[in-house]
């Protein structure tokens, strides 16, 4: 039986939580295989709608350039006569996997079943009160974010049912790929072109459904944000000065390094910007690992690390700058304590001193390269050759194998830590509060205040496809950064010029549930099948309006 089929005699919320189930029930993992089967789902659906049974060419799907899966992005588009306002909706696909759900990880797609189990978890009082009162739909996915396009779905549907309530153009987009890449989003900005041209559309504002949840136990604020927090994978490539245990103090442990760099940035407060009233979050450490690859009483020589550290209004190329002073600055003292530590140990053996001559080098990239040219290092002609021989490395790796490679060609015996950025890079962008399309929403969360309780938020504060609709950054502070990102044009040639001329205002008014990202997620349908489609609704009728 055809989607439609099912939802034909449903009232909206029984449809969105039909939709909800379906896609839940498709394994979509980030990455596999899966997020080829929920394009096609999603497809699928639309494709079993009466208005496009009559107009087919009016959903398809693109796929991503040189993508091994075969991924792709879903569109839908419903036209007006001699309109040019469009709206977008839009939504992603795939989901994170499902180890977490542990012995669960066979019911991870089946809501029924997971909300049984939960009826009966006391160790979590909150989810089994939720499972019993019957008001959450639980899966992987529920929350992030497939009830999000089911919303999205079912409000395509009522609109191309109600051809009356239409004063403009909508746009339906479900993209692949937002877990890691964003690549989903970064190559629809193409198809947006191409659609903008095709039929002299102004894009209004794009609407994401992407989650929301309670900021602390109890809270039942609904937080709506018309902007979205950017983000940057800042790197530390560390080399250190190798020695045998033995003879400990006559080195610099690079994970020595490490842990100090961890120490002062994980999680520190002192490096987020100052904004009242928003979401500032610290940068938190992804990955810290040495580079041996096999046990031997050598400390080790390269240690790499990564931070998520989002963006806000700030331009990258400062925060690189920022960490790198930091960092310096800790380094400095760093080398100072080790001399004291092996003055205090010749001392207490009644060994003479030495003279300690170790320091260490903090660069960025740009600072890096510039360090290799100075000491004759052919810096363009070896950059070329390694990308001809690693062009199939791990995005986040390649970076650190480029500076490795660099280096062993210096084969100098200086301790040094170069700060560079890797993919992905979401760009922050935020609408103006004097803007015609923030008042439009105010002016309809006032409309529901009585209600719900509203909070509009500047940031989004998770990451999100938004960041690629609009850039806030300018020309030069874009170059800055790509100074910084190694191998940029080639592992994440990001379109900043179309990002640039199409500048869509994205504002995020999404589902509300709990526990994103575990396997307790779960989405409140009461707010999100019933309450949340009209809010869009309405908020898209004032959009089109003049």
């Amino acid at each position: 039986m055809e989607m439609y089929q099912e939802l034909e005699l449903l009232s909206d919320e029984q449809r969105i939580e039909a939709i909800t189930r379906k896609l839940v029930s498709v394994k979509s993992v980030n990455g596999t295989a899966g997020e080829v089967a929920i394009a096609e789902e999603v497809e699928k659906i639309l494709r079993s709608f009466p208005f496009f049974q009559q107009h087919p060419d009016f959903v398809w799907t693109q796929k991503l350039p040189g993508d091994s899966l075969g991924r792709k992005n879903v569109f839908a588009f419903i036209k007006k006569e001699g309109a040019t306002k469009t709206v977008i909706y839009h939504s992603h696909m795939d989901t994170v996997g499902i180890d977490d759900f542990g012995v669960l990880k066979e019911e991870a797609l089946d809501s029924d079943q997971l909300n049984e189990y939960f009826k009966g978890y006391s160790e979590d009082p909150d989810i089994q009160k939720d499972a019993l009162s019957g008001d959450w739909l639980f899966g992987r996915g529920a929350l992030d974010m497939k009830s999000g396009d089911a919303v999205n779905l079912a409000n395509l549907l009522h609109y191309s049912e109600h051809p009356e309530e239409m004063m403009g153009n909508l746009l339906f987009m479900g993209n692949c790929v937002e877990e890691n890449d964003h690549s989903g989003a970064i190559a629809s900005l193409d198809e947006l072109e191409k659609l903008k041209q095709n039929y002299n559309l102004t894009y209004e504002v794009a609407v994401n459904t992407d989650f929301i949840s309670p900021k602390y136990e109890g809270d039942q604020q609904k937080y709506i944000y018309y902007g979205a927090a950017g983000k940057a994978l800042t790197c530390f490539y560390i080399k250190g000065i190798e020695t045998h245990v033995g003879n400990t103090y006559a080195g610099v442990d690079s994970t020595l390094v490490a842990s100090r760099i961890n120490l002062l940035i994980n999680n520190n407060p002192e490096f987020v910007e100052d904004i009242p009233d928003e979401e500032i979050l610290p940068s938190s450490c992804l990955m810290l690992r040495d580079q041996k690859d096999f046990y031997n009483v050598q400390t080790a020589k390269v240690t790499h690390m990564y931070f998520n550290t989002f963006t806000y209004k700030r331009p990258v190329y400062e925060i690189l700058q920022h960490l790198k002073e930091a960092v310096q600055h800790d380094c400095s003292d760093l080398v100072a304590d080790l001399a004291a530590k092996q003055s205090a140990y010749l001392n207490g053996l009644s060994f003479p001193a030495v003279q300690d001559e170790r320091k260490i080098k903090v660069f960025t990239f740009a600072e890096y390269l510039d360090y290799l040219h100075q000491e004759g290092v052919q810096v363009d002609d070896l950059i070329h050759s390694f990308w001809l021989k690693n062009q199939g490395l791990d995005k986040r790796e390649i970076g650190f194998a480029l500076i490795d490679y660099l280096d062993k060609q210096l084969n100098d015996n200086v301790a040094k830590v170069v700060l560079f950025l890797a993919p992905p890079f979401c760009p922050h962008n935020s609408i103006a509060q004097d803007s015609r399309i923030y008042q439009k929403l105010k002016a309809t969360l006032t409309d529901y205040g009585q209600e719900e309780d509203f909070k509009m938020k500047q940031f989004f504060p998770y990451l999100s496809d938004s960041s690629y609709l609009a850039i806030d950054e300018t020309n030069a502070e874009i170059n800055k950064l790509t100074e910084n990102f190694p191998l940029a044009g080639k592992i994440y040639p990001l379109p900043y010029d179309k990002m640039r001329s199409l500048s869509i205002p994205a504002v995020d008014i999404g589902v509300f549930g709990k526990g994103a990202h575990t396997w307790k997620e779960r989405v409140y349908k009461p707010y999100s099948f019933e309450f949340l489609p009209k809010l869009i609704r309405d908020f898209t009728a004032k959009t089109w309006k003049k």
